[in-house]
């Protein structure tokens, strides 16, 4: 049987052997040649150094990676519109919010179309580029802080997206990805030389990917990466009291600066980027640089070289962080300091040793502590998002790579849904804007009965109706809307394909049309002619709206009416106790341009007849194991309430519906309007 021990006392045992041996392998180093000892100190110290800036510049560039390969994805998945800027700002500000070393972001098409969104001290900024409205010209607009607009104006700018680096080599990637197939994630990103950006005149590097939308288009999005903060942690990175580290571009561009009291404000950091060791004129750089550049690639570890009289210990490594463009960092440390670093350990070495054993067994004792408290705050805060508490929680405060990972996955999980519920909203406020627009009221007719009635499948529907009373002075030509005896009522139902807010601002156009052609005393054929014409201009390619159009005389006790591919439409007879099942009389709206103005059909209502026009959500309507509502149905319960009021009629059809679908949600919007003359 194994013997258990602890996982205290083990790490303990292990930190006291491991600090132990570490030590007198020091000691032994250190006695056995101040040559060797440097070399060897030199080494751990600019591996440290080395370690220490890959992890920065990992961190400083992965987001970027990840920003990027997210906005790839929402364009293949068709997410965004580069003609819809509004939306375009509502899902890349917070983005740009997240990540502080972006400054702007571009997305651009190979029509020479580009949005850009940009950070400022002040706000933001949008420029716009419209290939079919504006030609050489882009219209900008800003935003204070409080995204409060404060500029909207066209401006000359003479830009050509299609000709910079960062568009050209993400389209070059992307070609190279369809004639090689798939390639791996890291190879999709291209990333430019450091320059000096075009509108804001800061250095940086450009990072961007390429992407085929859902209709064959390409497109180029990236991210404007500031490269100061670079060289703010490099010259403030204490590699030994006079050592520094420099990281450069394989161009020998300097992008993260020494330390150095040269560097010690943003201003003069931002003067020095992207110059050459030359172009400084710093002779320690120039040196630097000369030493390298005639080192044999293969060679390894730090090597001594000489620069004013003073003996230098320095070593160079590429990184290959980002894909298309390999950094070089350099570390150099003074002998000087090496020197006085090693008689140091001699005298305190034992000391040293010492303390890391007692440090150790500190150590072991909090490390349950430093892995249990964030666990506990992370559980905290999943209460909260179960209790429904979606506002800003405590930081989770951990060194350890996986639960920062998993803090951050659980931040953007009460992000988004904080941004859910706030959609919820929205939703339930267009849900009330759209009800908002159905009659009030229906018109008190002497001799007829009007019912109506209209709930969407979803928070919006795609349906609507509308019943609007009206008389028409012959002698002026006027037409007034007026609930008190009209001499004509006109009648909508509209269904526009799809449900949700797309197809409800379809069906609200409509009804706008309608009531403005009724103002404009259009006649119903002229009408239906009209909408037909400007939905074919606005609705896209298989989009379409059936819609019936009628205009009742109640002076001549008839219906006029078209119906747009919205049928059956039922007529009961009194006379015979008969139900007839009209059919539309010509194609959808939206659907075939420039027809000619269609004849309406006459109906005469007689003394008890009823005129019942349905969407289709109800007798179609599907139960839970697929029967549907059918029209048969509704025939019947038509005939059966004949001699009742049209809202005893309307309420049977919603109960019989209600029965039959039971707990089964219904998958399309459901409107109905009856009328019914009494005598």
């Amino acid at each position: 049987m194994t013997r258990s021990i602890s996982i205290r006392q083990s790490l303990q045992n292990n930190l006291v052997l491991v600090i132990f041996l570490l030590g007198i392998s020091i000691l032994a180093v250190t006695y056995m040649g101040s040559r060797t000892a440097m070399r060897t100190v030199s080494s751990l110290m600019i591996t440290q150094s080395f370690e220490q800036t890959e992890l920065k510049l990992k961190q400083f560039f992965d987001p970027v990676i990840s920003a990027l390969s997210l906005s790839r994805s929402w364009g293949e998945q068709g997410v965004f519109d580069i003609h819809d800027p509004d939306h375009l700002n509502i899902l890349f500000m917070p983005l740009l919010e997240q990540n502080p070393q972006v400054s702007s972001m571009l997305l651009a098409d190979t029509n020479g179309n580009e949005f850009m969104l940009q950070k400022t001290k002040t706000g933001w900024v949008n420029r716009i580029t419209d290939q079919s409205t504006k030609r050489n010209r882009s219209r900008w607009i800003e935003w204070n802080r409080d995204k409060e607009q404060t500029v909207n104006e066209w401006r000359i700018f003479d830009y050509d997206s299609s000709s910079r680096p960062w568009f050209t080599g993400a389209l070059e990637i992307l070609s190279r990805k369809d004639q090689a197939g798939s390639a791996p994630e890291s190879s999709k990103i291209y990333w430019t030389q450091p320059y000096t950006f075009f509108s804001t005149k800061d250095s940086g590097i450009t990072a961007s990917t390429s992407f085929v939308a859902k209709d064959g288009q390409r497109f180029v999005v990236g991210f404007d990466v500031l490269l100061n903060n670079i060289s703010a942690f490099t010259t403030n990175l204490k590699v030994s009291e006079h050592g520094m580290i420099v990281v450069l571009t394989q161009t020998n561009h300097i992008i993260g600066l020494p330390r150095d009291r040269l560097y010690n404000t943003e201003a003069k950091r931002k003067s020095a980027l992207l110059k050459t060791p030359e172009e400084l004129g710093v002779t320690l750089a120039i040196d630097a640089a000369s030493t390298f550049r005639g080192r044999p690639p293969s060679a390894q570890g730090p090597v001594r070289f000489v620069s004013e009289g003073l003996a230098w210990w320095g070593e160079a490594r590429t990184l290959a962080l980002l894909s298309t463009q390999p950094l070089i960092t350099v570390v150099l440390i003074p002998e000087d300091d090496l020197v006085s670093e090693i008689i140091t350990i001699r005298y305190w070495i034992l000391g040293l040793t010492c303390l890391a054993l007692l440090w150790a067994l500190w150590r072991a004792r909090i490390l349950t502590l430093r892995f249990s408290r964030p666990i506990e705050a992370l559980v905290r805060n999943s209460n909260r998002i179960r209790q429904g508490d979606l506002s800003a929680h405590s930081k989770i405060d951990s060194s350890i790579t996986e639960v920062q990972s998993l803090a951050m996955a659980h931040e953007e999980m009460r992000i988004g849904l904080a941004s859910l519920t706030k959609l919820e909203g929205d939703l339930q406020l267009a849900r009330q804007i759209q009800q908002n627009t159905f009659p009030e009221r229906l018109p008190k007719l002497s001799r007829y009965e009007l019912s109506a009635w209209s709930i969407p499948a979803e928070e919006t529907g795609g349906d609507t109706y509308d019943i609007i009373p009206f008389s028409h002075n012959a002698e002026n030509n006027m037409v007034t809307f007026t609930e008190n005896d009209p001499s004509s009522v006109s009648l909508l139902l509209a269904d526009a394909t799809g449900h949700g807010i797309g197809p409800a601002l379809s069906v609200s156009q409509v009804r706008a049309m309608l009531r403005m052609a009724i103002r404009n005393g259009t006649d119903l054929s002229h009408i239906v002619c009209y909408m037909n014409d400007q939905l074919c201009h606005d609705l896209h390619a298989g989009r379409f709206i059936t819609a019936f159009l009628g205009e009742l005389s109640t002076q001549h006790d008839r219906i006029d009416w078209i119906s747009a591919g919205q049928a059956p439409i039922l007529h009961f007879k009194n006379s015979g106790n008969d139900c007839t099942v009209l059919d539309a009389t010509q194609a959808p709206l939206g659907v075939l341009e420039s027809t000619p103005p269609p004849s309406p059909v006459t109906t005469d209502i007689k003394p008890g007849d009823i005129f019942v026009i349905l969407s289709d959500g109800i007798f179609e309507a599907k139960c839970e194991n697929g029967t549907t509502f059918g029209l048969d149905r509704i025939v019947h319960i038509v005939k059966e309430h004949a001699t009742e009021s049209t809202e005893n009629i309307m309420d049977e059809i919603r109960s019989q519906l209600t029965a039959h679908l039971g707990s089964h949600p219904a998958n399309d919007d459901q409107t109905a309007i009856i009328l019914k003359r009494v005598y």
